[in-house]
């Protein structure tokens, strides 16, 4: 995750937050084989926090979020 970028567009409680949601993700990922399911979710989340963020605020790849298909409540 880029600290900075994320600490100024959130505050501290939000940024713990997504740390949190982040090394879990990273915790799936290393328990889980390649080809579950939980893995593959968490490989994109974790891809979505790492993707590399432009000097004016925009993301360089924004496909991921065409391809989410949101279901219920978050």
């Amino acid at each position: 995750m880029t600290t900075q970028v994320v600490y100024r567009a959130f505050g501290p409680k939000q940024f713990r937050q997504l740390k949190e949601v982040y090394e879990r993700a990273r915790a799936v990922k290393a328990k889980y084989p390649e080809s579950h399911i939980a893995s593959k979710a968490a490989k994109r989340l974790i891809d979505a926090f790492e993707v590399v963020i432009q000097t004016d605020g925009t993301v360089l790849d924004v496909q991921w979020l065409s391809e989410a298909d949101p279901q219920g409540n978050a």
